[in-house]
């Protein structure tokens, strides 16, 4: 495992320079030092990061380091926008330059391993790790990398523990991207690449978060998140109405804009507080299976390995009143037949 900081490092040069001449200057050492960012093959990599859900965002990025001061009416680059204005100072930035420095001695190995109670046996986590100056994500997981920002959070054992949850991600993906029914229905069409999509959510959220994050969990002395975590389980009941409403419309085949956006709304949080519901959910889903007699953890472990079993395994673990609708179990039967 390699640690790279290079991502950071360049950020944090561009915001002393931005400091310095008091903004961007087409003429000065900030338009040089973002040049030298934007060709950065580790920056790049982690900007990259965001392209799947985030059409152009090198060049979303671009404009707002030009100008971080004006604020954004799109949420996703308020939140970018406003983080990264706060440690436009002096203070801010040398503190990020201890933060780095912290960021790139930290035992990620520790986390490695606890990631590796909780995935099946003879699963293998071979990633990258590279540090950022992230506003949006603590952590974050791509194929064959993990991101770690030092702009959220201050760098200790602690939080590199809670980076567990990037690396389980990563071994869950050791195993589904070996799994011929989901490639198949990935490549049939967008409704079934949206299906397999959703399944793959649920499994991996659902299993990091239940395993290795505090995010579903009550916590001594963490008031504030557990009064978020009680909300949000004095709403199950409709969270899983949600969720039936969304795998629906994917198997009736309704409009994919509308799929896509009822898929954002439950997986991604644009409000900068807090994890998405979606996370909180299917951790939950996975604490009842934890929870159940009649799903034994390997089982639940295994779910990287077969993870069209999820809904079935949840639907086993709890009561009748509890069970997502059997139509709807039939109908996504049904589907993951005929697409693939």
């Amino acid at each position: 495992m390699k640690v790279n900081g290079e991502a950071a490092r360049v950020m944090i040069e561009y915001l002393k320079s931005y400091v310095k001449e008091g903004g961007y200057t087409p003429v000065g050492q900030s338009a040089k030092q973002l040049e030298v960012a934007f060709r950065d093959k580790a920056f790049l990599e982690w900007t990259n990061a965001y392209a799947e859900f985030r059409e152009s965002f090198d060049k979303q990025l671009k404009n707002i380091l030009q100008d971080l001061s004006s604020p954004r009416e799109d949420s996703f680059e308020s939140i970018w926008q406003k983080g990264l204005l706060s440690v436009a100072n002096r203070d801010k930035l040398l503190t990020l330059d201890s933060r780095l420095m912290k960021a790139l001695a930290l035992p990620y190995q520790e986390s490695v391993d606890l990631a590796l109670k909780y995935l099946p046996k003879q699963t293998k986590i071979d990633v990258d790790v590279y540090v950022t100056v992230d506003p949006f994500n603590t952590g974050m997981m791509r194929p064959g990398k993990v991101f770690i920002s030092i702009l959220l959070a201050e760098p200790s054992v602690e939080l590199a523990r809670g980076f567990a949850h990037e690396f389980h991600h990563a071994g869950a993906c050791y195993w589904l991207d070996k799994n011929p029914q989901l490639k198949a229905l990935k490549s049939s069409n967008e409704h079934a690449s949206m299906l397999a999509e959703m399944i793959v959510y649920l499994v991996t959220e659902g299993l990091a978060n239940w395993y290795t994050s505090a995010s579903t969990h009550i916590v001594e002395g963490e008031e504030e998140q557990n009064r978020m975590v009680r909300k949000l389980e004095g709403k199950i009941p409709d969270l899983l109405k949600e969720l039936e409403h969304l795998l629906f419309s994917l198997c009736d085949r309704q409009p994919i804009a509308k799929v896509k956006r009822d898929f954002q709304a439950l997986t991604l949080n644009l409000s900068g507080n807090g994890a998405p519901i979606g996370h909180f959910l299917s951790g939950r889903m996975v604490g009842a299976m934890d929870n159940s007699n009649d799903a034994p953890k390997e089982k639940i472990v295994d779910l990287v390995k077969h993870p069209f079993e999820f809904l079935d395994l949840y639907n086993e673990a709890v009561t009748k009143n509890k069970r997502l609708n059997a139509s709807l179990m039939k109908s996504i039967r049904k589907r993951i037949h005929d697409w693939t």
